[in-house]
């Protein structure tokens, strides 16, 4: 494709049209300073067109992939309070005096961008394509994904919000991608519905990655913060900031695809602290979904949910399982949703704290006292040993139980293969088996040998199948490798292969591999993609000069040039 056809604001091909039918930008729009012309190249291979998104750490861009023929999306490191652009020079110029910052910086950016671009095969994470330094600085280039970011979709949705059922869907994936980031040490720090777009095949995907410095009150960078998203920690500097600021962030991303509004930002909670689910919403949103909402939305950070697993395993439970939770302790949890309201604040008529106290007293004793009925109830109907046999009729007695549903994600229960152990091995003579799982978490149960619900005697074998989580392999090094000896030797070492053909200008083998995205020597996940880059086919000599047909004898060239 001829790249003077190409719009630079969707990188589809234009037919002479001055504005384009596809997203109506006009050809001749110029690129505001101080961002990279349009039509700039990176690496010579990425095309540079619309900027489409800035804040005080860099600049996003939509590119075009000059040897993929594909669109793309460019990431650069541009802190504009200590480095400029001039108008004639796509190189970036550190101001005097902070070079050391911008160094600092930079090795974060870049640190950031190569753990990301480990965890690939991730479905609510946009794959990472390339990682350049060029022009004095650095950029990201990611796949290209036709979407639109989660707030329009709450905005053009009929109601402005969404159900439990569908939300769950589409925000699950994304907690996994927060797992797995936290994992390797990411703080995003800006989740917020912007930075979540809903692409062609309905998936959420988180996107916006900055240095956390640009998400925080009195760093070197201009903070980008997002009231109502943001926590407290973010604003504050005397409070700290970790994975459970991510948390925060995330919860009130649910809490507004759900209720349809905006929680009430941090800083105004520290003063007057007003987040409610109104009561038309928490009829029809789980009480556990609640329970959990409330815990992730927790002003002070020591008080809220601390990482990813938690708040997955809170907005999995069932209401059983939540009010369970509560007989435990004579402390309520950290935020207990009111009925019908499920108020955060302390409603507006005070009582005195004597009868508060009364008061709560009489509910711990009844709830108790209801908590110990049911379960003696609960032990004689499902778990009291059974004698299904006719007394008088011949048959020897046989203590029998109903089986429970011990896997993971189940709406019964999910615990660990231990847990089970030291509650059910007096029933069941367990064995267990172990094997790697992309969706399982470590620990947990994959599946069970005997249904759930099954009616067996005491001491019959279970054969649990627990998790080992991801399998992680280590990338073997193909590098100058002939592309099928490559590709023969990852997927043999388990993973997907995608080659990209780079141009050769003819002092290369062609088909050698010279990069490879993970490095090799690093460990990835089984199953995951790794990206080789290969050097085309030198190409073929031009005849179609008047010459042609002496290309390759010199000798004859050198005779009819000297004639």
């Amino acid at each position: 494709m001829n790249i003077d056809n190409l719009c630079m604001g969707c990188m589809n091909e234009l037919y002479g049209e001055e504005k384009c039918p596809n997203c109506g930008f006009y050809v001749n729009t110029p690129q505001i300073s101080p961002y990279l012309p349009l039509k700039s190249q990176i690496g010579d291979r990425y095309i540079i067109g619309k900027m489409m998104n800035a804040n005080s750490e860099g600049a996003t861009y939509i590119g075009y992939d000059s040897v993929r023929k594909t669109p793309v999306t460019v990431r650069e490191f541009l802190p504009e309070q200590f480095a400029s652009r001039t108008a004639d020079s796509n190189m970036l110029f550190v101001n005097a005096g902070f070079e050391a910052v911008f160094e600092k910086y930079l090795a974060k950016f870049l640190d950031m961008w190569r753990k990301i671009a480990r965890l690939r095969g991730l479905s609510a994470l946009v794959p990472v394509v390339d990682i350049i330094e060029d022009n004095n600085t650095a950029y990201v280039i990611t796949e290209y994904v036709e979407s639109i970011t989660l707030r329009e979709f709450l905005l053009k949705s009929q109601t402005g919000y969404l159900n439990w059922s569908k939300a769950k869907v589409l925000f699950m994936p994304v907690l996994s991608v927060l797992s797995s980031l936290h994992g390797v040490g990411i703080i995003h720090g800006g989740i917020n519905p912007d930075n979540l777009l809903i692409g062609r095949d309905g998936k959420l995907r988180l996107t916006g990655f900055s240095v956390n410095e640009a998400h925080l009150q009195g760093s070197d960078l201009t903070p980008e913060l997002f009231d109502g998203y943001t926590p407290i920690e973010q604003y504050n500097s005397n409070y700290n900031f970790g994975f459970w600021s991510d948390i925060y962030s995330f919860s009130a991303v649910i809490y507004r695809s759900l209720v349809g509004t905006v929680p009430q930002d941090a800083v105004s909670r520290l003063v007057n602290d007003q987040l409610i689910i109104p009561a038309r919403y928490a009829e029809i949103i789980p009480i556990y979904v609640i329970n959990a909402l409330m815990n992730g939305l927790q002003i002070e950070p020591s008080e809220r949910t601390l990482d990813a697993e938690t708040l997955r395993e809170e907005l999995s439970a069932t209401p059983s399982n939540v009010v369970s939770s509560f007989s435990g302790s004579s402390v309520p949890p950290k935020a207990t949703p009111t009925t019908p309201a499920a108020e955060i604040q302390q409603p507006e008529k005070q009582e005195s704290s004597t009868a508060k106290t009364v008061l709560i007293t009489f509910l711990v004793i009844l709830i108790t006292g209801l908590l110990v009925f049911g379960g003696y109830l609960a032990y004689n109907h499902f778990l009291a040993p059974k004698d299904d046999a006719t007394p008088g009729d011949g048959v020897e007695d046989v203590k029998t139980f109903v089986v429970e549903d011990f896997r993971y994600g189940t709406a019964s229960q999910n615990l660990t293969y231990n847990q089970i152990l030291n509650s059910q091995q007096k029933r069941f003579k367990i064995t267990i088996k172990e094997e790697y799982s992309k969706d399982v978490p470590k620990d947990y149960i994959i599946e069970q040998s005997i249904a759930p619900n099954e009616v067996v005697p005491y001491g019959t074998e279970l054969i649990l199948t627990v998790s080992l989580g991801k399998e992680y392999v280590r990338i073997p090094n193909v590098m100058d490798f002939q592309v099928d000896n490559a590709v023969a030797s990852l997927e043999n070492a388990g993973f997907e292969v995608s080659v990209i053909e780079d141009e050769n200008d003819g002092t290369h083998k062609a088909d050698s591999v010279h990069q490879i995205t993970p490095g090799a020597g690093e460990s990835a996940e089984k199953g995951s993609t790794v990206c080789i880059h290969i050097y085309g086919k030198v190409p073929e000599p031009d005849t179609s000069s008047r010459y042609g047909d002496l290309v390759g004898n010199l000798p004859d060239i050198s005779n009819i040039i000297s004639r």
